[in-house]
């Protein structure tokens, strides 16, 4: 560029500076401010330009300009921009946007709880054995499905087993709990189920109320002189297969002091008493022994029960075709069943 005292002193007489030859010279040999401002701008600079791409918090509140308008401003910054910088700028922008961040937060907390579900349902239902039901009345009977045991009988000889690999859990001695000094395993998961027959008003009692005795079975109490047979809690849980509400009146006399009919010789007294079961009442109907309900309960238990079982009021009916009860006398304001003669541990499930 021309120094400003130069050009005074080229220029002192701003009339004669462009008309005399000598200053025609010297503004060829000394270019004017003009012609230095013109050579300085048509010299090439290099530039760069650091283009922050903003928010989409930031980005929503700016209007966005024309599509004519948008490819002219963004024109200088696709050819500007560092290759480094461009590349970058998507990582900055994705960080920047805290509503972004939040969404993936979200989505990725709605994938882990979606598996963790999964993998409690799986678990949960592997858990789960096969032989387990809902519900309270199926054909094979609650109580024998919760307590997953199987009677095997040949031979004279009958042993409880288990289901899964058939090892043997009890022999028919450990289910007697009228003898014995503790309540078997079996024993009590059976008077578990009938606990639960009595908490929702299907099961129910008399005066003196019998309830108890099996309520003590369910908490693995062996009581003196209020055991039960185990084939007596059997005949409960079939007759609340069958029916929705049974009533029981009399199991195990030495636990209530009670002796009636035939005294300490009866199945509900002797060899520690709770061999025989009283019905009284099956879905709201008294019963006489000979009544449609008692006739309908006899025919079922006939095939299960051990040859030899007991049962009463034979003078209460007409006469019936029966396999394994042997039939005697008795008042007709009830339904008498014992296994004090039986020959098997057991009924015959299934």
């Amino acid at each position: 560029m021309v120094d400003v005292d130069q050009q005074q002193v080229l220029s002192d007489d701003p009339v004669s500076a462009f008309t005399t030859l000598e200053e025609l010279t010297a503004t060829q040999t000394f270019p004017s401010r003009r012609a230095a401002l013109e050579a300085e701008r048509s010299r090439p600079r290099k530039r760069e330009r650091i283009v922050v791409k903003p928010t989409r918090a930031a980005r929503a509140e700016v209007p966005r300009p024309a599509p004519a308008e948008r490819s002219e401003a963004e024109a200088p910054r696709r050819v500007s921009a560092p290759r480094k910088q461009r590349a970058a700028r998507p990582v900055a922008a994705v960080a920047a946007s805290p509503a972004r961040a939040s969404r993936q937060r979200r989505h990725r907390w709605g994938i882990h709880t979606v598996v963790m579900l999964s993998l409690a349902a799986f678990f949960g239902t592997a858990a789960l054995p096969a032989y387990a039901t809902t519900g309270e009345g199926s054909t094979g009977g609650a109580a024998r499905t919760a307590l997953a045991v199987q009677t095997l009988t040949g031979g004279g000889v009958t042993q409880v087993v288990a289901r899964d690999g058939l090892d043997i859990q009890e022999s028919p001695q450990a289910l007697d709990s009228t003898t014995n000094s503790s309540v078997s395993p079996a024993v009590q998961a059976l008077a578990v189920q009938l606990m639960g027959a009595v908490a929702s008003g299907r099961l129910v009692g008399s005066t003196p109320n019998h309830i108890p005795e099996i309520a003590n079975l369910a908490e693995g109490k062996a009581v003196p002189s209020c055991g039960v047979d185990y084939r007596v809690l059997q005949a409960i849980s079939v007759a609340l297969d069958n029916f929705n509400q049974v009533g029981i009146s009399d199991i195990n006399r030495r636990c209530t002091g009670q002796i009636e009919g035939a005294g300490t010789s009866s199945a509900h007294y002797a060899d520690g008493g709770g061999h025989a079961v009283d019905f009284y009442l099956l879905n709201g109907s008294p019963l006489t022994g000979g009544d449609a309900k008692s006739m309908q309960l006899i025919r079922i238990l006939d095939p299960l029960v051990p040859d030899g079982s007991g049962l009463g009021q034979v003078e209460c009916r007409s006469s019936m075709d029966l396999t394994n009860f042997k039939p005697f006398d008795d008042t007709c304001n009830h339904l008498h069943i014992d296994f004090l003669k039986s020959d098997g541990a057991t009924l015959r499930y299934g």
